[in-house]
């Protein structure tokens, strides 16, 4: 997003709104497919499978620059997607406190299976 040129530019393929309005639909679909795949995520942790999904690697996230306000026909879209980015968030924040709790009960039962030491000295 960072090569998006400033609103007031006018293209050959379009006025300057008919660019602004591409450049926040295409930043408002890639903020979905990262939530798409968050969500897909959980889903895949929580789900029957035991195999742990392998990360997909994934580019630093740049911020789209010089888009201006966010197109009315776009507003209930970005809050839709915002509140879905927060219900997103807790979920992985729950996920992240459930296991630190199941590693610390783990951690328990692993010391408690040690078996105990014992010296044969007289006193």
């Amino acid at each position: 997003m960072s090569g998006v040129p400033p609103v007031a530019a006018v293209h050959a393929s379009g006025t300057a709104e008919d660019h602004w309005r591409d450049a926040w639909r295409s930043a408002l679909r890639a903020v979905e497919l990262d939530a798409d795949a968050a969500e897909d995520l959980i889903e895949r942790l929580h789900g029957e499978d035991d195999d742990v999904p392998e990360p997909e690697p994934r580019g630093d996230w740049i911020a789209p620059s010089l888009l201006g306000p966010v197109p009315a026909e776009f507003a209930d879209r970005a809050r839709a997607l915002l509140q879905r980015q927060l219900d997103v968030s807790e979920r992985l924040a729950e996920a992240m406190v459930q296991a630190r709790s199941q590693r610390r009960g783990l951690a328990k039962l692993d010391r408690a299976e040690r078996p105990p030491v014992f010296f044969d000295k007289a006193i």
